[in-house]
């Protein structure tokens, strides 16, 4: 199975750390944010990743050629960056006709990919998105039988599939298993994110299943609260 790490954004919200730095190579622990989620990657059987780049390319560029993993890795440049709807458009050739797997570079867990890799399979889902209950200001709809039906913004909520049953809201964690269909599926151009394709999605009858990571640990690095607590937390 191929995966991809979304690693081209500016991380703005660990400036100043990032002013030289690029988010990827932004340590926890002792080891870039990088290499913690492509060692995660390969314990759960991933066998090649693509990593799409744009702020301070060179240095991840580098860092990748002196740095030598165990599977193949593929840089995919943005010369402007694309955003996670397009940055994943723009490596469909990559994929072939098999599943694939999409995470962040900053989201460090120890959820079991390989049961959420079986439970998409298992649902022949278009989409299974990973789900908790991590609150945030853009939160996912879910249904009873776990199809996602829509999202919350900022408390409003935007229905675009009939429920089976009740809705609730969940989190999402980053973590995309996605099915070689989806291309064929959405219009592009894609959205800058790739929730909005989803969204789309949803309105013209695609299926979307989410999977719940239960108790798993699980922190998007995203600020420099969540660094210090990762570096606290993080079970490595």
């Amino acid at each position: 199975m191929k995966a991809m790490i979304f690693a081209a954004g500016f991380g703005k919200r660990l400036q100043p750390l990032t002013f030289k730095t690029p988010k990827a190579l932004v340590k926890v622990k002792n080891r870039p944010m990088l290499d913690w989620v492509v060692d995660n990657l390969i314990h759960h059987g991933i066998s090649e990743i693509i990593i799409n780049t744009h702020y301070l390319h060179s240095k991840v560029h580098s860092y990748l050629k002196s740095n030598r993993f165990s599977v193949p890795i593929t840089v995919s440049h943005e010369e402007i960056i694309l955003g996670t709807g397009c940055g994943l458009y723009q490596t469909r050739q990559f994929w072939n006709e098999s599943d694939f797997f999409v995470c962040n570079v900053d989201v460090l867990c120890n959820v079991d990919l390989k049961k959420f890799f079986e439970f998409h399979r298992n649902h022949e889902a278009t989409v299974s998105l990973g789900v908790n209950n991590h609150l945030s200001s853009s939160m996912l709809l879910v249904d009873e039988a776990g199809f996602l039906v829509g999202r919350s913004v900022e408390g409003q909520q935007q229905l675009l599939r009939a429920p089976q049953g009740k809705t609730f809201e969940a989190g999402f964690c980053g973590l995309h298993a996605i099915s070689p269909a989806f291309f064929s599926e959405v219009t592009p151009p894609m959205s800058f994110s790739i929730i909005d394709d989803y969204m789309n999605l949803l309105k013209t009858g695609g299926s979307i299943m989410t999977w719940s990571i239960g108790d798993a640990y699980w922190e998007d690095i995203g600020t420099k609260e969540a660094l210090k607590k990762a570096n606290r937390e993080f079970p490595g």
